[in-house]
């Protein structure tokens, strides 16, 4: 579009404009103190968080149970005594008899020394040493007592005399001496202890463990290992499988069973380090006793066992915290999540909006909770009662809760920030109503995230959209979940129970769907919320109002068909809501069905009721529709936003053609009458789409008082208007941008003129008697004449 089109726009407000001073909240009216002391609170986020969060913590603290009555061994039971709550408790005896059986299952620890290996083999090649130094000095030859005796008081070896003449006899030679440290090394590998007889350990039932060196250990039997007399057994058989003489054999047996050693020895400190640390490892086992368990029937004996079950029951019901306790830090843990929550509301949204949306939520999550508990309640009732084994697991019905719900219904009803707030908020509240359960908090998680762009891919502009959500995304995602837990924990083996939680993943989805599906309109009403779908449904043509008003006011009818096709257009152009826009428009002069005879579109020709009223009273007539138009939107339940609309869509602007006339009346050139006598109430526009209403019904009214509407007389129409209305700072709250009001002109501009383009004439009819022709000059006379009359400004 031409700039020309625009060079009549200011930026700046006339200074001759004085807006009439309006209060937003009252009318003007002045509220009494109860009112205000109510309305202060109702705008007061802490007393609402207060509220939510003790309500939160009370449903999820628990209330301890009073202690159960003892009775006396041998006397009849008087009444049940059933257990008052859901225990776990420590089973003492099973936990130490399985730590016992720990202890025992660890295999004594025994230890190959293979310096004992090393230390023979010196002393044996030390031995051969002094032999040969022997062979060299031969007094000691001729002595051989002395050489005995040195042998023994070094070796404590005792030789025989026919020993020591056979090593004479072959020179303690080397090979000799290399295959005794052989065999005897080799049958010291085997490890040989010094007698079985010191088993003491049970190691001849369940064996032993035996460490070779640092990192080298095995399991063995007490068969696997040698004493001294089985080595000594042993090395004789492996002498004896030796191609060598007889008396090399015997020598060789003599030498070997007397340097033969034990070189495995009990480890105390190791097997007790792992006998401890096997104990360690066995965790405390625990019990659960079901809330109304009957201990002790009516009219039976008690014994010993129940006594002791109802002290264990008592004891721990003493040791819980205290109700107190439990509640009061509930109650802090949730107070500091949602002022964090409240502060982030307060930061992205405006006020009203941030309030309305936090105390949804707090009503949501209070809500959750106790669909939470019921569901607890039902899952126990069906896994116990059911007869298909694999809907017998109580925790796969964890799986089968609606935790999504919620979040559907804020996807749909707010923005996408908000529904992700909420969605880690019940995350985290399904985390603590389930004692820390890590994996639901994932569920949860990633389900909520999946609602949300369940919502924004199908849309808001039918509620269905939660059912689709929760048919084809939430559920198969619930699976996919389900399936990767199974993974984590190494559960794939467990096919009932994967089975069970895949099909709880389903109904869990389809719940959350349904429910959402079922609270949107209550919290569409409850909270007043302007949905696509309920905008559509206020748009129906065939609702009572409209037609009323066809009958009653139908030139007003018709104006606001015309203004909300103007609407609907430029919100599309300008990325506005257009919905919203059309809504507002449709209902934006409802309050002239009260006196649809003083607006000018629905009077005859022929009678004026203006005529015999003076400006004010005339002004007065015309305001009064706007606020006669709030009281009727409130009567039909009209959400605020379009109630808003309706207020809005005059703001405070003048009353133009009264006060023209009123300054007639008196003392034009004086000018002493009043300007905020004849302004609206207001107050202006604070949206777009009030804003467009607000334009579109000043061009369509005054579009109505040209003769001819050619292009270049509606673009002068539509230029007077916008520049009007910036001049008086009508538009000053709604952020419309300069570019923004260009693509709005443009599109009243396309819209008008289809709307009121010139058709061709049927041939053969005339429907209008001929007039003369003017001349040239008169015809521009008029067009440059013709004034906006009263209808303009209605």
């Amino acid at each position: 579009m031409s700039t020309k089109f625009y060079k009549k726009i200011k930026l700046f407000t006339g200074n001759h404009v004085v807006p009439k001073p309006v209060n937003n909240h009252n009318s003007g009216q002045k509220r009494s103190k109860t009112a205000e002391l109510i309305y202060e609170v109702s705008r007061n986020p802490f007393i609402f968080l207060v509220i939510f969060v003790a309500v939160i913590a009370y449903f999820i603290a628990y209330i301890p149970s009073r202690s159960l009555p003892i009775p006396l061994i041998g006397e009849i039971a008087s009444a049940d005594i059933v257990a008052p709550a859901d225990l776990t408790i420590v089973d003492l005896d099973a936990t130490e008899e399985k730590r016992t059986e720990a202890v025992n299952a660890v295999l004594p620890v025994y230890t190959l020394d293979q310096n004992v290996v090393l230390n023979t083999e010196e002393k044996i090649r030390e031995f051969f040493n002094s032999g040969r130094i022997l062979l060299e000095e031969k007094d000691k030859i001729e002595n051989p007592k002395q050489f005995l005796t040195e042998i023994y008081e070094k070796f404590s070896l005792a030789l025989s005399d026919k020993d020591l003449s056979s090593l004479t006899k072959i020179k303690f030679s080397e090979v000799f001496e290399e295959s005794l440290i052989n065999l005897i090394v080799k049958t010291s590998q085997k490890g040989i202890i010094l007698s079985k007889n010191l088993f003491i350990h049970n190691e001849q039932t369940k064996g032993l463990t035996l460490i070779r060196e640092f990192g080298n250990e095995r399991a063995l039997e007490t068969s696997d290992i040698l004493d001294i007399k089985e080595s000594k057994e042993t090395l004789t058989s492996d002498i004896n499988s030796i191609e060598i003489e007889q008396s090399e054999k015997d020598l060789l047996e003599n030498l070997g069973h007397f340097f033969i050693e034990p070189n495995i020895t009990y480890d105390r400190i190791e097997t007790e380090r792992r006998q401890e640390e096997a104990r360690s490892n066995v965790g405390t086992v625990f019990y659960t006793i079901k809330e109304g368990k009957v201990i002790v029937r009516k009219g039976d004996e008690v014994n010993a066992d129940a006594i002791k079950q109802i002290g264990i029951i008592n004891h721990n019901l003493q040791t819980r915290p205290s109700w107190l306790r439990n509640f009061t830090g509930t109650f802090l843990l949730f107070a500091l999540l949602l002022v964090t929550v409240w502060y982030y509301f307060k930061s992205i949204l405006k006020f009203d909006k941030a309030i309305k949306e936090f105390i949804m939520m707090g009503i949501t999550l209070i809500l959750s909770v106790l669909i939470y508990k019921l569901s607890f309640f039902l899952s126990d009732i069906f896994s116990e009662t059911t007869r298909l084994s694999f809907l017998k697991h109580t925790a796969s019905y964890y799986y089968a809760f609606p935790y999504q719900f919620g979040t559907l219904i804020f996807a749909f009803l707010t923005s996408i920030p908000v529904a992700i707030v909420f969605t880690m908020v019940n995350s985290l509240l399904v985390g603590y109503f389930f004692n820390a359960n890590f994996l639901l908090v994932i569920f949860s998680l990633i389900g909520g995230f999946v609602a949300i762009y369940g919502i924004k891919h199908y849309g808001k502009q039918n509620r269905n959209s939660t059912f689709k959500a929760g048919i084809f995304l939430i559920a198969p995602i619930n699976i996919f979940v389900i399936i990767t837990f199974h993974f984590i924990g190494e559960q794939l083996g467990e096919f009932e129970v994967f089975v069970s939680e895949a099909l709880m993943g389903i109904i869990g989805g389809l719940l959350s769907a349904a429910l959402a599906f079922l609270f949107l309109p209550v919290f569409e009403n409850l909270f007043d919320f302007a949905t696509q779908t309920k905008l559509l449904e206020l748009t129906n043509s065939d609702l009572p109002i409209f037609r009323q008003m066809a009958i009653e006011a139908p030139g007003s009818y018709h104006h606001s068909l015309i203004v909300a096709s103007l609407v609907e257009k430029a919100a599309e152009e300008i990325k506005a809501n257009p919905m919203l826009a059309k809504a507002g428009a449709l209902y934006h002069d409802i309050g002239k069905i009260k006196r649809p005879e003083y607006f000018i579109e629905n009077r005859s020709r022929t009678m004026d009721r203006h005529k015999d009223l003076k400006p004010s009273m005339s002004t007065l007539v015309i305001v009064n529709h706007v606020k006669e138009g709030v009281e009727k939107a409130k009567k039909l339940k009209l959400p605020k936003v379009i109630r808003d609309i309706v207020e809005q869509h005059h703001g405070n602007s003048l009353v133009r053609y009264f006060y023209e006339k009123a300054k007639e009346a008196y003392d034009p050139e004086m000018q002493t009458v009043g300007e905020e006598s004849y302004r609206y109430a207001g107050p202006k526009p604070v949206t777009k789409e009030a804003a467009l209403v607000m334009l579109a019904d000043s061009v369509e009214a005054a579009s109505r008082s040209l003769k001819s509407p050619s292009r270049p007389n509606l673009k002068r129409v539509i230029t007077e208007i916008f520049n009007n209305y910036l001049q008086d700072g009508q538009l000053d709250d709604c952020d419309f941008s300069l570019k923004e009001l260009r693509f709005v002109a443009s599109s009243f501009l396309e819209t008008l003129y289809m709307i009121y383009h010139h058709r061709v004439e049927y041939p053969g009819f005339e429907f209008e008697p001929k007039q003369p022709k003017k001349t040239k000059r008169a015809e521009t006379a008029n067009d440059r004449n013709s004034k906006p009359t009263a209808q303009t400004q209605n």
